[in-house]
């Protein structure tokens, strides 16, 4: 199992495509250990007690090397803004299916009743409208939970910088990671290093000194990752599941990088399958 997360950082957006965004807490989008949900489209008829309708998965079953059709969805609240949710496939009479547990919605005293987003980074960050009970649609967009969009520059320091897609650094909810110094020599399958985390930590208020980092890939760019404390000999603990790379047919071979700002933002430089080191940058993708 992969265990990627599925815990999105959420924004929405009312009053036109130019006003504010506000904050609209964690979601939980998903229930599979290795694949991302790509699609929901989803309302509910009781004032969100339940939901039905349609969602996709996408990469990382291999039976479906490309991602997956719609299938049917539901849900039933458990409590506050967690759903139990189920999937169907083939046909309204086929079983249904246990699909984790959700968190739709952040309202204390306000459900929200519909979700039409979609993701055109295979689960990486969502776009689409939400409503909660009484309202209109309002915008919504969403990225992982240590999700951050990059930048990559080459042909030196006043050159332009270039879209490098989303990133997942860190493993850990309340705590960031501030530095990584990772490497491949097997172009890109696997990485070993070091990183280190900041605040979040109360044994370490001020953030951690170096740990070891190692990661393995899953598929694409995603990543099995673990860390080691203690010495060579200590054992290694489950670090969660990485994005490091933004191009579909060159993989990363090395990351250099530090933050200033407690894992806000990121610089230093990253190097691509068969190209020396290029410029590299990263803000977290809701910030």
């Amino acid at each position: 199992m992969s265990n990627l997360s599925n815990t999105y950082v959420t924004e929405v957006q009312w009053g036109g495509s130019s006003a504010p965004w506000h904050q609209n807490g964690q979601f939980v989008v998903g229930g599979r250990d290795a694949q991302r949900a790509v699609a929901v489209d989803i309302a509910s008829k009781d004032g969100g007690k339940t939901f039905s309708g349609t969602m996709r998965y996408g990469k990382g079953n291999p039976d479906f090397p490309n991602g997956e059709g719609p299938i049917g969805f539901r849900a039933t609240q458990t409590k506050g803004n967690e759903y139990a949710t189920q999937v169907q496939w083939g046909g309204s009479s086929a079983p249904w299916h246990d699909n984790g547990t959700w968190t739709i919605g952040c309202r204390d005293d306000q459900r929200a009743v519909a979700l039409d987003i979609a993701s055109t980074d295979d689960g990486l960050s969502f776009s689409g409208t939400m409503i909660y009970a009484n309202e209109g649609p309002i915008g919504f967009r969403s990225a992982l939970v240590n999700g951050y969009r990059t930048e990559v520059q080459w042909g030196g320091s006043s050159a332009p910088w270039h879209q490098n897609g989303i990133f997942v650094l860190g493993g850990r909810d309340g705590q960031r990671a501030v530095g990584l110094h990772i490497s491949s020599d097997d172009g890109g399958k696997s990485f070993s290093g070091t990183m280190r985390y900041g605040t979040g930590n109360p044994d370490f208020p001020q953030g951690e000194g170096k740990i070891g980092f190692k990661a393995s890939l899953l598929h694409d760019n995603t990543y099995a990752t673990q860390v080691q404390w203690g010495g060579s000999s200590a054992p290694w603990h489950d670090n969660g599941v990485f994005v490091i790379g933004g191009r579909s047919n060159q993989r990363a071979v090395k990351l250099e990088t530090e933050s200033s700002d407690d894992g806000k933002t990121f610089s230093g430089t990253m190097t691509y399958a068969g190209e020396g080191p290029i410029g590299f940058k990263a803000a977290l993708a809701l910030s």
